[in-house]
């Protein structure tokens, strides 16, 4: 899987944000490979493609759906 390089990695708090996973979890996904991570000596940068990936996946996921909706109400 081929990044172009003018594609900005998001670090962990940016895909905290996009997302709304905790910290841990982003750091579980990452271990478990789930998401493409490299690490600098400023922290984790993130595979921007593997940020997408795991929101169509959650998108799809009638649980996540499920929550969502609970957490408006």
């Amino acid at each position: 899987m081929e990044t172009p390089l003018d594609v900005t990695w998001p670090a962990v708090r940016d895909v905290m944000r996009t997302t709304g996973l905790s910290q841990a979890r982003i750091s579980q996904l990452i271990r478990a490979g789930h998401l493409r991570a490299v690490k600098t000596r400023l922290g984790w940068l993130i595979d921007p493609q593997s940020v997408a990936a795991l929101q169509a996946e959650r998108a799809a996921n009638p649980i996540v759906q499920r929550r969502a909706r609970e957490a408006l109400v």
